[in-house]
């Protein structure tokens, strides 16, 4: 059976149409897919890597608080009743330690609070025998204890006013009763299957939101192997018991541990069903409009060769024909339809465009996100461009948000991106990392132009009344770009660096990064 003219272009523009909707799908499944991938990284990454910060500032403090006692430790050595007094002090106001002791320069115990029924014995466990060893502030690896417990032992020389060495003064951590790090990383569990874990310099599970994982070696797990590297970062790992996870991972330099939070894949990508079917419910109507459009259009443009089939007809049986059908141009109808496709193959192209555009900003602030960022860096790298950054961090943020809610707190962030917005210039790109995290990319500059840059908008912005009906100041690092001698991941670690000194010095200014 020959199919008509009609049946063709029906057939014709529907394919078209679906082939079209199925590519607009399908492109933005992935692109969603992948930025959902993406962001769930950096949330994990970022979080890990403030976590980290939190217990490297927790371990100074349990070092320090050894430290300011370690001269009264030292001038009460010889009287072991004063000893005990002032270790259950310490422990009552640090609340920091299960433990503490006091080991004399051959080994054996002083005292210790709470009575653990071990003074008087010499101790040859592996965690006591380095603090004696190297007579140095340390935290050592985990270990068994002589009282059977796995602990990590934090500890503090103890010296005369000779400059003798009288032994150290130790706080021990027991990993597997409640303990410091418990206090920190137990409320960060999250309904939705993510969690954190902690992992030592080889490779053994010093924290773990199962207990009964804590003291196992988990050296065959890939993000375990980067952070023995030395390395953070942030990727896709499967765990011991086969489920696939979004990792991020810091290693933590004073300790030589790394912290990893992690959210299931399954989790991560869940809302692209959702998604999915929005994209194809907003686009239905569209697709039954034109569906209808193409049916009418098709009908109009077989009707006049129709009319001229049935005119030839009557032609060829002879019958009279007084009056010529009328019958449209043909070139005419076909551009109709010409243009009736390319405005629907447009429309959906727009849909892709935006999807895509979308995909590159961050919705709150109106600026490119990490994504973006990093495609322009390789782009720069790889043109060989000379180009400087600027990293931002607002200060007391979360007073912000504490004081005047999260609403003020996002318009603070806002007028913030508004500012970083007024100083670019040419290719320059202000992008927003996440929080209260922001990077200023500057095309053809150098760090002294940088700096300038910087300062400019440091003045700026502690001087103009925020949303906050008060000023806000702002933290800056500075770097530029060493062509051939790092990646962008270190120069992004170097200015962060900066960054920090910079908020450790005091907050609202700028500091150029070093090596």
């Amino acid at each position: 059976m020959i199919k008509t003219l009609r049946f063709w272009i029906m057939f014709l523009i529907s394919f078209a149409m679906i082939g079209i909707l199925s590519i607009t799908l399908l492109s933005g499944y992935y692109v969603t897919k992948e930025n959902l991938i993406n962001n769930s990284l950096e949330i994990n990454r970022v979080y890990s890597m403030k976590l980290a910060r939190l217990t490297e500032e927790v371990f100074n403090g349990m070092q320090s608080n050894l430290q300011i006692k370690a001269s009264e430790i030292s001038a009460e050595i010889d009287d072991v009743e004063k000893l005990s007094s002032t270790l259950a002090d310490l422990l009552t106001s640090s609340k920091n330690f299960n433990s503490l002791s006091v080991i004399s320069k051959e080994g054996v115990v002083l005292a210790t609070s709470p009575e653990l029924g071990i003074v008087g014995k010499k101790l040859e466990t592996e965690g006591p025998k380095e603090a004696l060893l190297k007579r140095k502030n340390l935290i050592s690896v985990p270990y068994k204890a002589a009282t059977g417990r796995l602990l990590i032992l934090v500890s503090t020389p103890l010296w005369n006013e000779k400059n003798e060495y009288l032994g150290f003064l130790s706080g021990t951590v027991y990993l597997q009763e409640d303990n410091i790090i418990n206090n920190i990383f137990d409320e960060h569990y999250a309904t939705d299957g993510s969690y954190v874990w902690v992992v030592d310099n080889k490779g053994m599970l010093i924290y773990h939101p199962d207990p009964k994982r804590i003291g196992v070696i988990v050296n065959e797990n890939k993000v375990a192997q980067k952070i023995l590297g030395h390395e953070s970062g942030a990727q896709k790992v499967t765990n011991s018991e086969g489920k696939q996870f979004l990792a991020g991972y810091t290693y933590i330099k004073s300790s030589r541990w790394g912290v990893v939070s992690q959210t299931p894949y399954e989790t991560s990508v869940k809302p692209l069903k959702g998604m999915i079917y929005k994209m194809l419910l907003y686009a239905l109507p569209f697709v039954l409009f034109f569906f209808l459009l193409t049916i009418i259009l098709t009908e109009r443009l077989s009707s006049p060769l129709r009319k001229l089939a049935m005119f030839s007809a009557k032609l060829k049986d002879n019958d009279e024909q007084n009056q010529y059908a009328d019958i449209p141009t043909w070139y005419f109808e076909a551009k109709q339809l010409n243009e009736t496709i390319h405005e629907y193959a447009k429309d959906q192209q727009l849909r892709v465009e935006n999807y895509k555009e979308r995909s590159y900003t961050d919705p709150l602030t109106g600026l490119k996100n990490r994504r973006y960022g990093d495609k322009v860096t390789t782009r720069w790298t790889s043109d060989k461009k000379q180009f400087s950054i600027i990293m931002i961090d607002i200060d007391h943020f979360k007073d912000v948000n504490d004081n005047y809610g999260h609403q003020i707190g996002d318009e603070v962030l806002r007028f913030l991106a508004k500012k970083m917005s007024d100083i670019l210039r040419g290719d320059d790109v202000c992008v927003r990392l996440g929080g209260e995290e922001f990077v200023v990319l500057l095309a053809e500059t150098d760090v002294q132009e940088a700096m300038v840059i910087a300062e400019r908008l440091r003045t700026t912005v502690s001087t103009s009344l925020s949303p906050t009906n008060d000023y806000i100041t702002i933290s800056l690092g500075v770097g530029g770009y060493r062509e051939n001698l790092e990646t962008i991941e270190e120069l992004y670690d170097r200015v962060d660096k900066a960054l920090y000194q910079a908020k450790t010095e005091g907050r609202n200014r700028v500091v150029l990064s070093g090596v």
